[in-house]
């Protein structure tokens, strides 16, 4: 992907992320499923990790990828995707999965990526620009592959956002309509699994999970409408991500860092914000 020289590659992967990632969170807060985008991102993590590990050791059918991009993205394809399915048939059949089993997914990923890595230095050293937040290192296909499914799945999220909407707040009203459910719900969560592992083999778990849910939460502390809510989920990433980058190169930090770290940061402002508010109106 070729850009413009006055346009760095890390700032134009910080701003689509901060576009189009929010959408996605947006879609797992409304299914009440926030931790799913902790927990998933770094089951993507050991997915490349896997996929690593079995070129290092001479696996067969690791052999397709040769580059270290293309095994990334296959490895966090390769399980955010069915990951993400199989939650949403266990979730139709009517089975509530508790948070405790998603943080017991979460640490089960993290401690087989690293035993995954123990003996792999180049994987090592791969996912670890991962887990710090690749953006300054984004490599041109890795940016093609994040624009790409971005837009792609973007386009077609917008497009057919009120049945998803309907789906997602008033399932029973969605069945008695007419509306196959399931087939619905499944389709959105192939969605997010290829949006997520785009997202994780591009800029790592980080700054997948920070562009995911804290734009939305910033969105919802002064929105009172779906409408208004996914405008502002996107304004607030798209600040997120040129408020990250130009405070990353003023102070030299790591961008990756700055972006969540202002995320979080613009959160705890609308939410002190809308308390004072609040109190304010309270008393006139």
């Amino acid at each position: 992907m070729t850009l413009p020289d006055f346009l760095p590659k890390s700032l134009f992967a910080a701003v689509l992320l901060g576009l189009f990632l929010p959408i996605t969170g947006r879609y797992l807060m409304l299914g009440r499923s926030i931790l799913l985008g902790l927990a998933v991102p770094q089951m993507s993590m050991a997915g490349i990790a896997l996929l690593f590990l079995g070129s290092a050791l001479g696996w067969t059918w690791c052999a397709a990828f040769e580059d270290e991009g293309a095994r990334a993205a296959a490895g966090a394809l390769m399980l955010s995707v069915p990951t993400l399915l199989l939650l949403a048939v266990v979730q139709r059949r009517g089975r509530h999965l508790s948070e405790a089993w998603l943080a017991v997914a979460y640490l089960a990923s993290v401690a087989g990526t690293n035993l995954m890595l123990s003996s792999n230095a180049v994987g090592e050293t791969y996912l670890s620009d991962l887990f710090h937040g690749r953006l300054i290192l984004i490599s041109d296909a890795a940016l093609k592959l994040l624009a790409d499914m971005l837009l792609l799945v973007a386009a077609v999220v917008i497009a057919l956002r009120r049945r998803f909407l309907l789906v997602l707040t008033d399932p029973d009203f969605a069945a008695v309509a007419g509306v196959r459910v399931t087939g619905w719900i499944m389709l959105l969560a192939l969605l997010n699994g290829c949006v997520i592992g785009a997202s994780v083999a591009a800029v790592g778990p980080l700054v997948t999970f920070g562009f995911l849910i804290l734009p939305a939460l910033c969105a919802s502390t002064f929105t009172r409408s779906l409408r208004a809510h996914l405008i502002g989920s996107m304004v607030a990433g798209v600040l997120t991500a040129i408020a990250g980058y130009k405070i990353a190169y003023r102070y030299d930090f790591p961008l990756g860092d700055s972006t969540v770290g202002f995320a979080a940061a613009l959160l705890v402002v609308t939410r002190i914000g809308d308390f004072l508010m609040v109190r304010w109106a309270g008393k006139m």
